[in-house]
């Protein structure tokens, strides 16, 4: 999800994690998406499987929580929402306590925009796993969306506490705190982010702008001009181009202002 605030300009890439049940592959956290890759999961066939739709076997009958989020992140991923979303549906009839699928439904409906919705999916998700930070990331954004930002804050600082090193929640701490003019703790935010990835396009950007907003334009050109070397979205490059030749622009102006 990007929002574009121009102030010089932030991309709060407000990210959602996709909540898978293997914690070490669960995120690209900080990349330019919050939809995490799935793999292709086999669906055998099982003679305990129940009948689908006009007498057909449901192949997924038999398959575990772990393998029908795999399917429906299978789905999301090749274009399939509605089926993404059916496969999860069907899952939490069976499987009512699990709170991994009710956390990645509530990733591709904070993706789709439903975020009511979503957010019941993750309180339901938090009763059953209070001490999830990915969960509480998302509950955040949840939060944000209703302005609701003293909660979103504090499920993120509880997050960064269980797992300080999760990008999403940095990153997303970092541009509230940005957009409520706390900007050197903004900094800190983005710093952390890109040590831990220094790879990672999206925070350089957004430090660029907390770096303005303190007064220091060359660290924040010098952020622009990393983030356009990592990124591929080209939309984003445009808008860093753009402000780039503001800020030439602005100089331009303040030389000719005081020739000396």
């Amino acid at each position: 999800m990007f929002d574009m605030y121009v102030r010089t300009t932030l991309i709060a890439i407000l990210i959602v994690v996709s909540v898978a049940c293997d914690r070490s592959t669960a995120t690209e956290a900080a990349r330019d998406t919050a939809t995490a890759a799935a793999t292709q999961a086999p669906m055998p066939s099982s003679p305990t499987s129940r009948a689908g739709p006009h007498g057909a076997e449901d192949p997924h009958a038999a398959l575990t929580p772990e393998k029908l989020i795999q399917v429906a992140l299978q789905h999301q991923n090749e274009g399939r929402p509605r089926e993404a979303l059916d496969t999860l549906n069907r899952a939490i009839a069976r499987y009512n306590e699990n709170a991994d699928l009710y956390g990645v439904r509530a990733s591709l409906l904070l993706a789709r925009e439903q975020v009511s919705a979503a957010l019941r999916d993750l309180e339901r998700a938090l009763e059953l796993e209070p001490d999830n930070a990915q969960l509480l990331t998302n509950r955040a954004e949840a939060y944000r969306h209703f302005g609701r930002i003293e909660e979103a804050l504090a499920d993120l600082d509880q997050a960064i506490t269980l797992e300080p090193d999760l990008i999403a929640a940095r990153f997303n701490r970092g541009a509230i705190r940005y957009s409520s003019g706390d900007h050197n703790e903004a900094l800190a935010d983005f710093d952390h982010c890109i040590a831990v990835d220094p790879h990672a396009a999206a925070p350089y950007f957004n430090r660029a702008a907390v770096h303005d907003a303190l007064g220091d334009r060359e660290a924040a050109v010098a952020d622009v001009e990393r983030f356009l070397e990592l990124t591929d979205n080209e939309a984003w490059k445009n808008t860093a181009n753009e402000l780039l030749k503001k800020w030439q622009a602005s100089a331009a102006q303040g030389q000719e202002a005081d020739p000396s």
